[in-house]
């Protein structure tokens, strides 16, 4: 068998961690290929360490990763070739996109007038964000009037991480409870509550308007509030990208297999579909490392070398931590069938489909958290001896 060229394109966690495998077989031969200017980097430290001042960009690199920094534009699958931003052109013989996500912005209905640059409206998704974050809150000299619209995790960490560094910190979000349809009412309850107690906040509240100068950024509220900040972070979730003909993001079955032959996708960019999950895609470095792995193991079982890794299922673990409180899960958190409180003490919520347990997630309760993991996707009823013995073993290791 002639050795086949494998292209993989972007270089975070799902595309890093296929090269890995597919670096293991002499059958392939791997081409990493990122973004343009850009060093391949691990994006879980752009709010917890970079943004803050606690770590460098350089300390942020995944270290031995070696891609071409230039961003792919367009797949051609009938010649089996990619078009690069600098025109190069590279040809495959199997193609793996694990080219991620991109931060959705404020949306429509905000009227904005802006000063081009000054950085004050900005996400906190990429490297480049967390440094001119860090080095406009650093030029400051006094603490920084940050609001950030956006309740989820990485919303809530952000806001903890700036507050524990002494910033004012509002936190805005449309609902008045943040967060039920991904964590479930109890956990997003407590979150609220939290959020509440620690930060100024502004739930069940919208931007209507918002004015950018050299100096600040005055954002007028739903309500006529105006809040006055030297910077916005929106925080508002991702879109899937990827180059054309996709665009956005790239449908796969449960294999990791596109409908494109030779194609597979991976980690943020990929839309998955199963007849009994249905619909879903996850974002979190974690899973996106877990979907290169088997998107590598498919692609070389379908070249002859190894065995089929069978179907997809997303279990691995996530945390954050939120004013002194840790967040764990794993698996599929949200919009997926329904949520019940397996435990109170410590507080842990099943989501399930049908009586399928798909996701975990749990307050304080990282071990039940991770004793669960194992347990996803096997059917289970609350009499089952299952449901005792995962909750005796997280109670057991408290």
């Amino acid at each position: 068998m002639s050795t086949q060229n494998v292209l993989i394109l972007g270089a975070g966690a799902a595309g890093t961690a296929a090269a890995r495998i597919l670096g293991s077989s002499d059958a392939v031969t791997v081409t990493l290929i990122g973004r343009t200017d850009e060093t391949p980097y691990n994006r879980t430290l752009v709010n917890k360490g970079i943004a803050i001042g606690l770590l460098t960009p350089e300390q942020a690199a995944l270290p031995g990763v070696a891609a071409i920094a230039d961003t792919a534009v367009e797949v051609d699958p009938d010649t089996r070739t990619v078009r690069l931003e600098s025109g190069r052109v590279e040809h495959y013989d199997a193609l793996l996109i694990t080219t991620g996500s991109a931060p959705r912005d404020l949306g429509a209905g905000v009227t904005a007038a802006a000063v081009p640059g000054t950085g004050r409206v900005t996400a906190l998704h990429s490297l480049r964000d967390a440094v001119a974050v860090r080095d406009l809150l650093a030029g400051l000299g006094r603490p920084g009037r940050i609001v950030i619209s956006g309740a989820g995790l990485v919303a809530g960490e952000t806001a903890t991480l700036l507050h524990d560094r002494g910033h004012e910190v509002t936190l805005l979000a449309r609902a008045a409870t943040p967060g039920i349809s991904v964590f479930g009412t109890e956990v997003a309850e407590t979150l609220a509550a939290t959020h509440q107690a620690n930060l100024h906040t502004a739930f069940g509240r919208t931007i209507t308007s918002l004015t950018e100068t050299e100096d600040s950024v005055q954002l007028t509220l739903d309500d006529g509030t105006v809040l006055p900040a030297d910077v916005l972070i929106v925080a508002h979730g991702t879109t899937p990208t990827a180059p054309a003909p996709w665009g956005s993001g790239v449908a796969v079955d449960g294999e990791s297999r596109t409908a494109t032959p030779g194609v597979y996708a991976a980690g943020g960019v990929a839309i998955h579909n199963d007849p009994t999950l249905g619909t879903w895609r996850i974002d979190h470095w974690a899973d996106a490392a877990a979907q290169g792995e088997h998107a590598a193991r498919t692609l070389l079982a379908d070249l002859g070398v190894g065995e089929q890794p069978g179907t997809y299922q997303p279990r691995a673990p996530f945390t954050a931590t939120i004013h002194g409180a840790m967040i764990a899960g794993a698996g599929l958190t949200g919009h997926h069938g329904n949520a019940r409180a397996e435990s109170t003490d410590p507080l842990v919520i099943l989501h399930q489909q049908g009586n399928i347990p798909v996701g975990v997630l749990g307050l304080d309760a990282a071990p039940a958290v991770f004793g669960w993991m194992p347990h996803l996707y096997t059917p289970v009823h609350t009499d089952d001896d299952t449901l005792a013995a995962v909750g005796a073993a997280g109670a057991d290791s408290k």
